[in-house]
């Protein structure tokens, strides 16, 4: 390593990291195909770990890792009192299976909590470099994109950000003009990024089934970490969407929870526009998750247009003033609840509408989300 490569500096408790960790939700899986992608930014899953009071252990004895910043020495001797404890039987050899549960857990974290960081910079450091490890572990195609020097802004970091698979041990670091200029740096053109962004076609050998795949990449990790988890829900929506009926009547109502946490944040924003409105200032065009589809209303909608892409429900700034008019302040603060409801429901063509409360609810389905385009005092 030479004095010009860039650092990440001292061991720290790293908040960010935990922060983002403790706000995944636990859902059980037998494979770790079941979740896949995106969903991941959310959710806590150890394949084979089908009970809860399994999973929350093996949960917590991750957390215990990252926020003490543990040695896998230290984690794999609370990870044998946790299957000692449940009687578990899982898949592997103990030191794979325990490497996999803790690098790729505290890996996706810290990568979590490095983005939100390195947002927060990007006024000062606005160009991400894209490291590998250095050793001859490195993968081949993860090594040619060693070096790889973009904005932040850049599609690139959408699929490429690190961990970029199983064991990966790629990071990223925020530069500035000065680092780049110091470093002897340039920022790499389109014509040599786009081909690490063209996906293929493999075969599921056990299913059979066609899924794409970006190269070098395992699948199910083309996804951004830090970005997803910070506008999770669209991605969580599609994922939602193409879930067997059964794994979604048990994810919805914990990933609605996980908006739900919002909630106090979305009614602040609520009374903002009443304020912004009252004053007559201009509209941001901001758009606000209301949460997802209940499954039993989301499985009605599919019957009769099964291509519909997402569960989730949006409203945007102009529909939240309406809201407020018709419904007044309350209830249109209180829009979570109808959304996320076992409500009365319709489905017309490309239009749902929900029902609960003496209010009806309009909602476009849309290719990425389903927008609340009218409300309705009944």
């Amino acid at each position: 390593m030479t004095n010009t490569d860039p650092q990440y500096g001292h061991k720290v408790q790293f908040l960010e990291a935990i922060a983002h960790f403790k706000n995944k939700v636990q859902i059980p899986t037998e494979s770790y195909k079941d979740l896949m992608g995106h969903i991941h930014a959310r959710a806590f899953t150890v394949a084979g770990a089908t009970k809860t009071e399994l999973l929350n252990d093996l949960y917590t004895d991750v957390l215990k890792a990252i926020e003490d910043g543990e040695t896998i020495t230290q984690f794999r001797k609370r990870f044998d009192e946790t299957v000692a404890k449940h009687g578990w039987s899982y898949n592997g050899k103990r030191g794979w299976r325990t490497q996999v549960i803790y690098q790729n857990n505290k890996n996706t974290a810290r990568a979590a909590g490095r983005w939100e960081q390195q947002t927060r910079l990007k006024e000062r450091r606005p160009y991400l470099l894209y490291l590998t490890a250095g050793d001859q572990r490195v993968r081949p195609k993860h090594q040619t994109w060693h070096y790889i020097l973009l904005p932040l802004e850049h599609k690139f970091w959408d699929t490429h950000y690190p961990p970029n698979g199983w064991m990966c041990r790629c990071k990223v670091v925020n530069l500035s003009e000065r680092d780049i200029k110091r470093m002897g740096l340039t920022v790499a053109p389109d014509s040599a990024i786009n081909a690490h962004l063209k996906p293929f076609k493999v075969v599921d050998p056990e299913t059979g089934e066609e899924l794409e795949k970006l190269p070098g990449i395992d699948l199910g990790w083309n996804y951004n970490p830090g970005k997803a988890w910070l506008g999770a829900d669209q991605s969580t929506g599609k994922m939602l969407a193409g879930l067997d009926k059964n794994l979604r009547e048990i994810t919805t109502p914990l990933f609605n929870g996980a908006i739900k946490e919002g909630e106090r944040y979305y009614k602040k924003q609520v009374a903002a526009v009443a304020a912004r409105h009252a004053l007559n200032k201009p509209e941001t065009g901001r758009v606000f998750s209301l949460g997802h589809l209940h499954s039993d209303v989301f499985s009605d909608v599919l019957t009769k247009a099964p291509q519909t892409k997402s569960t989730l429900v949006v409203i945007d700034e102009p529909m939240i003033k309406t809201a407020i008019q018709v419904l007044g302040y309350e209830q249109a603060a209180s829009m979570m609840d109808i959304v996320q409801a076992n409500s009365l429901s319709t489905f017309n063509q490309s239009v749902i509408q929900l029902t609960i409360n003496d209010v009806l609810i309009i909602i476009e389905v849309m290719p990425d989300q389903n927008r609340v385009v009218a409300v309705q005092q009944i």
